[in-house]
């Protein structure tokens, strides 16, 4: 703007003949601002709705829609030129001529933007420019966060036909899927789960695959037979016997294996291998069925904590807790009654993920750290189906938003694997991996995730990363291995990012 009123000033010193540039630079055809009057009744702080002014292409948006079902169809604006000498509002109306408002007479005159977009023209003060501008009040066409995983969103799980048992781990960018028939193994890797790669592996002893854990430069597990520990530095082996025992592993932590110890002092403890320090764990400690550890980067920690939710204690009952673990000590992370799982649970799978919550002011999106827990068996054998979350890393736990359910499709098991992998959107998959039909989560076209307000990109943005969710094997109330992995996503984070 600033540039255009300088060329301006040095085009009206000149001839005659500049006097078209003089016009087309008329900075009192510019709109300077666009803001919706408040209006409780259609939305909280609707004035606070930041909408973007285009004026290279004459485009007019709020970036971040609505939230769905907001009624648009008589909204007061608040329009800001310079001077300008005429302000009028042509509103669509289907299968009638426009109607038309004189904006600087009825300012506070409501507008009808359900029908497309409204044609505000803009006249100079001199009366020579004339600038036309595309109104659009965008409103989502379906929940935006909601966890959308699409009915049918599924793929095979990378193991041979007659795997009975499987455990899928990460390690660095690689993620490795181990499974077993019960008389051979298998090993495929993955750098984005769409391409596996298979991978020769016998492991060499009666290797129990549900107890494979990776640290950061190790891979371990359990015999089957009696407990021996068995390590490798690379998945496919070989695999080397430490001979010492454990009754469960929980998860590895740096470089650092922890898990319970039958060999310390002649009586279980929990240990910290290879150091072999034995930690103290909190009354209660669940001694199984943990769901796999994640490790977080808390802002009140002074240290990543590996967190672990549900299992079984040492009296055989099912538990509702989560611990945490800052390298030295462990700690129940849920204090009290009200704050636990509302189940109790074994075999979770948890997920280091996130949640979104519209800020009323400005109405942009805050995206919440979040863990999440999928499945798990109750003490009666049967499996849960439902979602829980904690926003505030594992101390408490609520039943999660209705659209943070999942899909009545998504098998319900025990002692899967959860994943989050950032997935480049619009970049194809392997169309011969993932089956994904009946999606019933459609997204509307032109859709936008706030978070760039600020941007200043001279491209378009044709590439985003969106982080999914994947949910991988596990069983069902018969001990029935689960072959498939599903996947789902928060809607925003599908849709094109502000520029």
């Amino acid at each position: 703007m600033a540039v255009a009123a300088a060329l301006a000033g040095v085009a009206s010193c000149n001839s005659s003949s500049t006097s078209e540039a003089v016009t087309e630079l008329d900075g009192s055809a510019i709109v300077k601002s666009f803001t919706l009057v408040e209006n409780e009744k259609v939305l909280p702080d609707l004035d606070s709705v930041f909408f973007a002014i285009d004026l290279v292409n004459g485009e007019i948006y709020n970036a971040d829609s609505l939230p769905k079902g907001t009624r648009i169809a008589a909204l007061a604006a608040t329009i800001t030129t310079d001077n300008a000498s005429a302000v009028t509002l042509y509103i669509p109306r289907p299968g009638k001529t426009d109607s038309i408002v004189d904006y600087l007479q009825h300012t506070t005159d409501t507008i009808d933007f359900s029908n497309g977009p409204v044609r505000l023209e803009v006249v100079s003060l001199n009366g020579l420019t004339k600038k036309n501008y595309n109104v659009r009040v965008n409103v989502h066409n379906v929940v935006s966060d909601s966890l959308c995983w699409g009915s049918t969103a599924f793929a095979p799980l990378a193991a041979p036909a007659g795997t009975v048992k499987q455990r899928t781990v990460k390690q660095g960018s690689y993620i490795y899927t181990f499974g077993s028939t019960g008389s051979s193994y298998s090993l495929a890797a993955t750098g984005d789960m769409a391409a596996w790669q298979q991978q020769a592996f016998t492991p060499g002893f009666d290797m129990d695959v549900n107890t494979i854990t990776a640290t950061e430069d190790a891979f371990y597990a359990l015999s089957e037979a009696d407990g021996t520990l068995y390590s490798a530095t690379a998945p496919a082996g070989p695999w080397t016997s430490r001979g010492i025992h454990f009754h469960h592993l929980y998860g590895g932590y740096g470089t650092e294996l922890l898990g319970l110890c039958t060999d310390v002092n002649n009586q279980p403890g929990i240990v910290s291998y290879p150091s072999m320090r034995q930690v103290d764990a909190p009354e209660g400690f669940p001694v199984a069925g943990t769901s796999p550890a994640v490790t977080l980067e808390a802002p009140m920690a002074t240290s990543a904590q590996m967190i672990i939710v549900g299992g079984i204690d040492s009296d055989g009952g099912n538990s509702a807790d989560a611990y945490g673990y800052d390298g030295t000590r462990w700690a129940r992370l849920t204090s009290d009654a009200g704050k636990r799982l509302p189940k109790a649970l074994s075999g979770i799978a948890l997920a280091p993920y996130y949640s979104l919550r519209a800020r009323v002011v400005e109405w942009k999106p805050e995206v919440f750290p979040t863990l999440l827990t999928f499945g798990g068996r109750e003490e009666s054998g049967e499996i849960n189906t439902v979602v829980y979350m904690s926003r505030d890393w594992g101390m408490n736990w609520v039943k999660a938003d209705s659209l943070l359910q999942p899909g009545p499709d998504m098998p319900a098991t025990h002692g899967a694997q959860a994943l989050v992998e950032s997935h480049t959107m619009n970049v194809a998959r392997s169309a011969a991996l993932w089956t994904e039909t009946g999606m019933p989560c459609r997204l509307p076209v032109g859709a936008r995730l706030e978070g760039a307000a600020a941007s200043r990109a001279i491209a378009p943005v044709t590439e985003w990363e969106a982080p999914y969710i994947y949910l991988v094997g596990g069983y069902d109330a018969s001990g029935n291995l689960n072959a498939e992995m599903w996947r789902g996503v928060i809607n925003r984070f599908t849709f094109t990012p502000i520029q």
